[in-house]
């Protein structure tokens, strides 16, 4: 072997070695740093500062230390909780970016949802309505929301309608939200602004429709159903939904309870 050859391969070996040691030191760092901010919280959550407004602010400061530094299932549950801290201490700068964060690790649970409609609120504040939307819709599309959550949502979308240029679909969300915390006159109020204000929209007969199914169902009231629906029949007689709304009204079907309408559906069906 040359000298030079043996020389290079020495040098490697030496590279290698060091790389070797810079990692090890870089972990046991890491890890010592971590183990020094878990004892940190620990003290700080068993000491009687805990209950002070001083130790609070300390506590959600550590939280989210450790939660946007690591990524494990404790870190998740310190980022949520400052990120919920700064959001009702109304410090939305600091909540923001930690709820950004805590959503894409997305666990799908209560959480999930609280923090997703957390941000949209924070963006619909920033008149970033688009971006809020989006959130609402992905919560949306997960799971039902809580009843107290419904209630964000409201305030979201009275928010928007109030002070920026609304859509149908403000509308409709805040109507939805009022249908699911049953105030069925707040939802068909909104109903009928969707329907006054967006005579083009192409899911107005919906809007119709479900008017008349809220006053039906929910509210029980037969002369409000009868009107939605003789409206939607008025205004879209070649909706497919036409068929259906014709066979309501004639058959009586506003006048009974659920019992009648199952028997009539199965007797139809024998036929």
């Amino acid at each position: 072997m040359h000298l030079s050859t043996f020389a290079n391969q020495s040098i490697l070996k030496m590279k290698k070695t060091f790389l070797l040691v810079l990692i090890s030191i870089s972990l046991f760092s890491c890890m010592n740093n971590q183990e020094k901010l878990l004892k940190a919280i620990t003290s700080l959550e068993q000491s009687e500062k805990r209950g002070t407004e001083n130790g609070l602010k300390e506590l959600a400061s550590l939280h989210g230390k450790y939660g946007m530094k690591y990524n494990d299932s404790l870190a998740n549950d310190y980022l949520y909780a400052a990120a919920q801290y700064y959001f009702y201490e109304n410090n939305y700068d600091e909540s923001k970016s930690m709820l950004f964060e805590y959503i894409s690790r997305d666990d799908s649970t209560e959480r999930f949802r609280n923090a997703a409609l957390n941000l949209a609120q924070i963006q619909a504040k920033e008149g970033k309505y688009k971006q809020a939307d989006e959130l609402v819709s992905e919560t949306l599309d997960k799971m039902l929301p809580t009843s107290a959550q419904w209630q964000d949502i409201i305030g979201l979308y009275a928010d928007k309608i109030s002070n920026s240029e609304s859509t149908p679909t403000d509308y409709e969300r805040i109507a939805l939200a009022y249908t699911a915390t049953a105030q069925y006159n707040k939802a068909l109020m909104n109903l009928d602004s969707a329907i006054a204000k967006f005579p083009e929209y192409e899911k107005r007969g919906d809007l119709m429709y479900r008017a008349g199914f809220i006053g039906w169902d929910f509210l029980n009231n037969k002369t409000i159903a009868t009107n939605y629906y003789n409206q939607f029949l008025a205004a879209y007689p070649e909706d497919p939904k036409a068929a259906e709304v014709k066979k309501i009204l004639s058959s009586g079907m506003l006048d009974m309870n659920d019992e009648q309408i199952l028997e009539m559906l199965k007797g139809n069906a024998n036929n």
